[in-house]
């Protein structure tokens, strides 16, 4: 199995950090990007900013999501969340394997994400990923913090990150994280550029960056970052305070201990994130959150190898290659399904994912879900059950009901409401030819935005269900289902 980033602890193991705020909030007189989200709900221990996990460099709660291991394993995936149509649509559109779009991924611990993931077979030996990121002014809150980055892994080495985060104060911090020991690497801190003093930088929200990451030496990882608009910071003891813009420009992360990966390109895996970090891992509660990732979005997706260097250290000519095409993806996925709002994988070479953490709604069942019904022997009694969202926007009820009725006509009815709306499912009840009363049952199965939770939830132990969704087949992470019994007193008369 690949190796995976480490774990970052539970938000109550770690330390209160009395310097946040000056670390993080800028003078008034720059105020901080206007940001697009929702009021978090927080747990009390959380309300205190003293309390909030430190976001400054190479301590943000990690995102960790590893590869598909199938793919050095010879198995293809299968398309399961895409309708047959679309698939086919997009397969004649563009000549493409129609399994390579989104696949049915197992929900990650540590938070919902976007992966686009690479196939050495399609796009043989190659040194480098690069893209162009859109970054939305969002700011992060002390259980959600949006990454969007590259990375990968080789076939006989560790799994790497490369990209940028947000902090606090709406600022994005870059980054190379790979694991084991070799830990978190961030941009060189400024000490030459004004004597006596040290600047650290980061990037505005609301811009578009380009982001490479590539291996031109075996076992060290760089990531370049090309910006419009570059902030500085001053750091004074552990305080940061913001000086201003310092225009565009290119800046450069330098990871030198990413055991295995190789200049040669031969056997490596790459792939394009979107994604939320949870703080610690396991905390599917926080998909039950009032938080809104939107406006990222990655174009231009590329990989490649790098044109070799001459004597002088310069280019010998130009990187080779070749865009993200789900032809050359090994899969394509975001989970959970409910969660992350994909592009379709037939805009490739631009991806973007809208994440939406789940609002808790209410549910109300109009009318009853209880039913007296009578009519005479062979005939039937129509009828039916009314379920309305009585939550606030923009929070969603989800159902799905096998209603009562022939056997050979009963077909399932799924849905969703949004807040206010209403809907009716029919349900048949038939008499058979002996007077009589009878009594019949069936469930809604209906989802208020609460998460299905369980513990030992990492991807190589066993998932052990705490809080048992009454949709089969649930994981942690699914949306958790309730079961409404509808029931049915039938009494047939004689004619």
């Amino acid at each position: 199995m690949p190796q995976r980033l480490p774990a970052v602890p539970l938000l109550t193991a770690l330390t209160a950090l009395t310097v946040l705020l000056a670390a993080c909030t800028p003078p008034a007189a720059t105020p901080p990007p206007a940001g697009t989200l929702s009021p978090q709900a927080l747990e009390a221990d959380l309300l205190n900013p003293a309390m909030w996990p430190s976001l400054e460099e190479g301590e943000a709660p990690a995102p960790d999501i590893g590869i598909d291991p199938g793919v050095f394993q010879g198995r293809p995936g299968t398309d399961t969340t895409e309708s047959a149509a679309l698939t086919a649509q997009a397969s004649a559109t563009d000549g493409d394997d129609p399994f390579l779009t989104y696949l049915t991924c197992r929900n990650e611990p540590s938070g919902p994400y976007l992966r686009l993931q690479t196939d050495p077979g399609r796009t043989g030996p190659v040194n480098f990923v690069q893209g162009t990121a859109s970054l939305p002014a969002v700011q992060a809150t002390p259980t959600a913090f949006p990454y969007v980055y590259l990375g990968g892994q080789p076939q006989a080495g560790v799994a790497a990150d490369a990209g940028v985060y947000v902090n606090y104060d709406g600022s994005w911090i870059p980054f190379i994280a790979v694991a084991g020991p070799g830990g978190t690497r961030n941009l060189p801190r400024d000490t030459t550029s004004v004597p006596g003093k040290t600047f650290v930088y980061r990037l505005d929200g609301a811009q578009d960056v380009q982001l490479r990451l590539s291996v031109r030496n075996d076992h060290e990882l760089r990531l370049d970052i090309t910006a419009g608009n570059w902030v500085q910071y001053e750091l004074k003891g552990t305080a940061l305070t913001r000086v201003g813009s310092v225009g565009p420009g290119t800046r450069t992360v330098v990871h030198p201990l990413a055991t295995g990966w190789k200049a040669s390109g031969e056997h490596q895996v790459y792939k394009v994130m979107t994604t939320i970090a949870f703080p610690g891992k396991g905390n599917f509660r926080y998909l039950t959150q009032n938080y809104d990732f939107l406006g990222s979005a990655w174009q231009d997706l590329t990989t490649g190898r790098l044109a070799p260097l001459d004597a002088a250290g310069q280019p010998t000519g130009e990187d080779w290659q070749i865009p993200f095409t789900k032809a050359r993806l090994y899969s394509a996925c975001a989970a959970p399904h409910d969660v992350v709002t994909p592009t379709k994988t037939a805009l490739l070479p631009r991806a973007s994912a809208q994440i939406h953490l789940r609002r808790p709604a209410s549910t109300h069942f109009p009318g009853g879900t209880t039913f007296q019904l009578t009519t005479r022997p062979h005939q039937t009694e129509r009828a039916q059950v009314s379920l309305q969202n009585t939550g606030p926007a923009p929070a969603l009820v989800h159902y799905q009901v096998t209603p009562l009725g022939r056997d050979h006509t009963i077909k399932t009815t799924t849905g969703l409401l949004q807040s206010a709306e209403q809907t009716s499912v029919p349900f048949h009840a038939i008499c058979p030819a002996t007077p009589g009363t009878t009594t019949h049952t069936f469930d809604v199965l209906y989802a208020q935005g609460e998460t299905v939770q369980g513990n030992n939830a990492t991807s190589t132990t066993p998932e052990i269900i705490t809080t048992p969704s009454a949709l089969p087949g649930a994981h942690p992470g699914d949306l958790l289902y309730h079961a409404q019994p509808v029931t049915v007193t039938l009494t047939c008369t004689d004619p």
